[in-house]
């Protein structure tokens, strides 16, 4: 498919399940309503709007077959059973909410979902993505336990738990990552205390930020030595790694598990929570923060916040969670063993006497159905160019991950992959008069690099692949920093660039 041009192969093939009779009409009557993101509209509407969708026009806009989309749908169609699982591709994007929602789209349409061996199912981009961020409330417009910080009743809650009063807890929410970033390289804000993330490789079109970051007063504390982030850091502060401390870590599927410690850290190493206490007491907050001596006691702490939400971990006590692989929110009690399907019988909160005989009702929505929405087939922030003819997508690979803080202190790793290069397609690559192993140099609106090329047939004609991982080539000196406006992700999967021969 032509980087970010898939909205409209699944806008085709709804179409396609509802014209050849795969969808389940009694769930979507029962289960289902529908919206154009703006306001409700109807299920004739929605068909209405499907109808630009035909294979033909989908497969022109993505550069594919239009028979493969008829017989996606019709596999889907017909399986008794369908898991859609993606990652990083769908969601970094411009348009990743609204390509997920497409997906989900099928899976409402057909049933396929809430019942053994169907989900539609995001995987995080790392471990404890779900835990540590979304249900810790990590990220700027959230508090822990699914609690908002535009929502007064979830600020007195929250203070009340962490003894203080609710004027301490900012109303609107803080600025998300790019904008945070933007602020730094605009000299707005003044000091960054960076930990579990090395945003001086990993932060999008870093051309932009790299500076700023140098100018602004960093603590870093991290496990790994040295980052790229450590060495624009004013103070560097040595913690512990994985293996080298216990916690407990949110899995994708609402597992919370807990991560036992195997070594005792090294050198001047110490637990991230003892950093952070430490820190609150010398600049004079030591109250808030005293009583966390261990880990469980941060656990702890973290049920509370949790008790009564929709995410309920009261029934996971840290000595239970020592005892058991994990265990699925909700689990309100001590002897609930966890919760396998949310919305369907057999999850605590689901209510038997407004769902009569529908199989899912969907609680936390006000009238029980989940939304199927008609989104518009947007396109990436940067098509390609006659000056920039060719796209430009990053990610991952097998033998590395992330920024190698980790891997890349592997032999047999660094062997398998010793060397940043860039994917290109043998066509592309014999019409650039490039052979496998030679130089070229990749050229965007923000930056450029010279790498090894690796000509495969892995990537289509007119795009190239780099993996992003080596911190001696910062692949993300190329990308560009749009965020898409519901999840603010970057669009890390989608740039135009051109090659040259180097």
């Amino acid at each position: 498919v032509k980087p970010g041009y898939d909205l409209a192969i699944m806008h085709s093939i709804a179409r396609q399940l509802i014209k050849d009779g795969y969808t389940d009409e009694q769930f979507i009557k029962d289960s289902v309503v529908f919206s154009n993101g703006k306001e409700a509209i109807s299920y004739d509407d929605y068909k209405a709007f499907l109808e630009k969708f035909t294979p033909e026009y989908a497969a022109e806009k993505a550069g594919i077959n239009s028979a493969d989309i008829v017989k996606a749908a019709k596999m889907f169609g017909e399986s008794p059973t369908a898991m859609s699982m993606w990652c990083m591709g769908v969601n970094q994007r411009v348009a990743g909410v609204f390509l997920n929602n497409l997906i989900h789209n099928i899976h409402l349409l057909t049933g396929k979902l809430g019942k053994p061996g169907c989900d539609s199912f995001s995987l995080t981009g790392q471990p404890n993505a779900c835990g540590g961020v979304r249900e810790g409330g990590a990220l700027s417009h959230l508090l822990p336990g699914h609690s908002v910080v535009a929502n007064e009743q979830h600020r007195k809650t929250i203070a009340e738990i962490w003894k203080t009063t609710p004027d301490k807890i900012q109303p609107t929410p803080g600025k998300h990552t790019v904008a945070m970033f933007e602020a730094v390289a605009k000299g707005e804000i003044k000091g960054m205390y960076i930990l579990c993330t090395n945003p001086a490789q990993s932060l999008p079109n870093l051309n932009k930020y790299l500076k700023g970051m140098s100018d602004t007063f960093m603590v870093v504390a991290e496990s790994f030595y040295p980052t790229e982030t450590a060495k624009v850091a004013d103070v560097l502060l040595p913690v512990a790694f994985w293996g080298e401390k216990e916690g407990v870590y949110g899995c994708t599927e609402r597992r919370s598990q807990h991560l036992a410690k195997a070594l005792n850290p090294m050198g001047e190493a110490k637990w991230d929570g003892d950093v952070i206490v430490d820190l609150a007491k010398r600049m004079g907050y030591a109250k808030g923060f005293e009583h966390f001596k261990k880990p469980e006691d941060v656990w702890n702490e973290y049920l509370l916040t949790t008790k009564g939400t929709d995410m309920d971990l009261s029934g996971a006590t840290y000595d239970r969670l020592k005892k058991v692989r994990g265990l699925t929110w909700p689990v309100p009690d001590t002897s609930h063993p966890g919760t396998w399907h949310r919305f369907t019988e057999g999850d605590p909160y689901f209510p038997k006497d407004k769902a009569g005989k529908k199989r899912m009702y969907f609680y936390t929505k006000p009238e029980g159905k989940a939304v199927i929405f008609a989104r518009p087939d947007k396109g990436p922030e940067e098509p390609t160019s006659n000056e920039y003819p060719v796209a430009l997508t990053t990610g991952r690979i097998l033998e590395q991950w992330h920024t190698m803080t980790m891997t890349g202190q592997i032999p047999e790793l660094r062997r398998a992959a010793p060397v940043p290069y860039v994917e290109l397609n043998p066509d592309d690559a014999k019409s650039w008069s490039v052979k496998n192993k030679d130089k070229v140099k990749v050229i965007t609106a923000r930056g450029s690099l010279v790498l090894e090329a690796k000509v495969i047939d892995r990537t289509r004609r007119g795009t190239i692949f780099i993996p992003w991982h080596w911190p001696e080539s910062l692949t993300n000196l190329l990308t560009i920093d749009a965020v898409d406006p519901g999840s603010f992700e970057p669009e890390y999967k989608v740039a135009a660039c051109k090659v040259v021969k180097a």
